[in-house]
């Protein structure tokens, strides 16, 4: 396991950032933003969630995993929440319902479901990161604004570092392989779900966006070209945290990763 670094970072987020903060693809941009604005809401969850399961631990290295899993998370969505208030200046219509349907979502979660629920949910959503966060650092989050990418490459490395710590928990407290498969798939659909609705917000708020862009037919190919790299290289990495012997223990620090620790 590589040692999971707490950081406390002080990154800068300029006001006059444009909301395509990936050059030439406003969809793949209003994802991006839509994530961020994802965080300080799920985060959250996940520090609760967390603290609700620690004395269940009995394992001390465990318990000192998880205290250092919350304390960087707690970091994440500090910063995204700075970076996020940026975003909303530019003027967004509708974010704020979208938003508070999403605070009470993980409310809910929190004060009705099981731990067990919670604890699955935390685990399909670190799974899918994990995945992520080897894709990203293979593609390079070419093109993207530079405060965002600095933003999103060092919570990436974070989410690398914790990548056991859910799944540890979990087996630890709950253990039951195909509840974890389903409540990982719920987890993945809910959240993804919200962020291509308030990412589809967000683009039809600029009625000049898709002309700006080269039209329907560019807008179509760029979209076919996203489909097929995160199936060629995404889905790979994905598919394997559904099978009864995945473990995030078996994931090997991909290439790159320790210069970017040190950068940190």
């Amino acid at each position: 396991m590589d040692a999971i670094t707490v950081r406390h970072m002080s990154l800068e987020f300029p006001d006059d950032i444009d909301p395509v903060v990936v050059e030439g693809s406003p969809e793949e941009s209003y994802f991006f933003l839509a994530f961020s604005l994802l965080l300080p809401y799920l985060e959250p969850y996940l520090i609760r969630t967390m603290k609700e399961a620690r004395p269940l631990v009995r394992d001390e290295e465990l318990r000192e995993d998880l205290a250092r899993f919350n304390a960087q998370e707690g970091q994440h969505f500090r910063q995204h929440a700075r970076f996020n208030q940026v975003i909303r200046s530019k003027g967004f219509p509708g974010l704020a319902e979208l938003e508070q349907e999403l605070s009470n979502d993980y409310q809910r979660f929190s004060r009705e479901r099981s731990l067990a629920f919670n604890l699955a949910y935390a685990e399909g959503f670190e799974a899918f990161t994990t995945a992520t966060a080897r894709f990203s650092f293979e593609q390079g989050l070419a093109g993207m604004h530079p405060a965002l990418k600095d933003l999103m490459t060092w919570h990436l490395v974070e989410e690398f570092e914790h990548r056991t710590v859910a799944f540890d928990v979990y087996e630890h407290v709950v253990g039951r392989y195909l509840y974890r498969l389903r409540m990982g798939f719920f987890a993945q659909r809910h959240m993804l779900g919200w962020c291509l609705r308030t990412a589809r917000s967000m683009a039809a708020a600029d009625p000049t966006l898709v002309a700006r862009y080269g039209g329907p037919a560019a807008r179509r190919r760029r979209g076919w070209q996203q489909l097929r790299m995160f199936a060629r290289s995404l889905l790979p990495k994905v598919l394997p945290t559904y099978l009864p012997g995945y473990t995030p223990h078996d994931i090997v620090m991909p290439e790159g990763m320790q210069a970017l620790q040190d950068r940190y």
